[in-house]
């Protein structure tokens, strides 16, 4: 019996360092710095305007200063008058939380083309098509742009589907964000997380530092991706969805908005063909094979660790979508 209670006692203790060190992560991470993202019962999640500036350094060693969003869904505001105002709107790539406030693809752009295009920005990490759709709806009647560009991704098509997010290890946001149903027409929020990350933040935080070191040091985790992993044919299905979601968004935006010009062009090379097939489709330009300009140059991103533009991929991205839409 006293043995038991020795057990009993023990469990008790563990658990209870379990919850204070729960606690304790997310008082670090809320209070003493605060995350770059809030959630929010529409979107699923937002800029948190209340973040602290801070210092942090990428998976490339570079340095990097954020300062806080000054707008729950807009972050970047004009930095010089201009004639026609231009709005790029993305997920990750457009939040540019890998290299300093002020040195995304986009503050090139802009200082290239002082005083032609008032620019802003409306990009958030882990973003899917229909998130970027509501922010454009969201925010138009605040900006409204002459031209949208439409930073795409290829890991935006497990996004649009639920079924392919929580069949995902890398791409699964880990929270409740809005999904479009074809068949009824509607926005439905939905929950892809793993269970034991619904309440636990630390375990989170833990698993995907992991599954970063993974990616380096060949650890074995990847194989858990078969053990959740949809069967071929399923995934395609669901994947024909994701595209079709694609593009009845962006068939949307242009009955809504038809006086804004589109443009659209992609980081990676998934999906670059079909995504260039949607736009063409609905009339709007699509600057087809755009990741190549930054991949064919050395150091423009933080791989294995970290697939996101470091400053130097940023820099070139931006020098190359200014020649791009001055010939459109």
């Amino acid at each position: 019996m006293k043995v038991l209670k020795n057990i009993a006692f023990a469990i008790i203790i563990f658990i209870v360092f379990l919850v204070l060190l729960e606690l304790l992560f997310r008082g670090v991470k809320f209070f003493v710095r605060g995350s770059e993202i809030i959630s929010d019962s529409t979107l699923g999640w937002v800029h948190n305007t209340q973040m602290k500036q801070h210092i942090k350094y990428n998976k490339c060693g570079e340095r990097v200063v954020r300062h806080p969003a000054t707008h729950r869904l807009i972050n970047k505001f004009p930095k010089y008058p201009g004639n026609k105002k231009i709005l790029f709107i993305g997920d990750s790539f457009t939040h540019a939380h890998e290299v300093s406030t002020g040195r995304a693809y986009y503050d090139v752009f802009e200082e290239n083309v002082k005083n032609i295009y008032s620019v802003y920005a409306a990009g958030t990490g882990g973003f899917g098509n229909l998130q970027e759709y509501m922010t454009l709806v969201s925010i138009f009647k605040k900006i409204r742009p002459d031209i949208v560009v439409w930073q795409l991704c290829g890991n935006d098509i497990i996004n649009n589907v639920y079924e392919l997010e929580k069949a995902s290890l890398e791409d699964n946001n880990q929270r409740l964000r809005p999904y479009f149903n074809l068949k009824t027409n509607q926005i439905e929020i939905k929950d892809p997380r793993f269970w034991l990350f619904t309440w636990s933040h630390g375990s989170k935080f833990v698993f995907y530092r992991l599954i970063t070191l993974d990616y380096k040091y060949k650890l074995g985790l990847s194989d858990l991706r078969a053990t959740i992993a949809l069967d071929p044919k399923v995934h395609d299905k669901y994947a024909k969805q994701g595209l079709t979601i694609l593009s009845k968004l962006l068939g949307d935006a242009i009955k809504r908005f038809p006086n804004t010009k589109f443009y659209g062009f992609a980081v990676d090379n998934k999906y670059d063909h079909e995504y260039e097939n949607i736009f063409t489709k609905h009339g709007m330009v699509y600057f087809s094979k755009f990741y190549q300009h930054v991949d064919n140059v050395a150091n423009t991103n933080c791989l294995p660790l970290d697939s996101h533009w470091n400053h130097l991929g940023n820099e070139i991205a931006g020098n190359i979508l200014t020649k791009l839409l001055a010939n459109h």
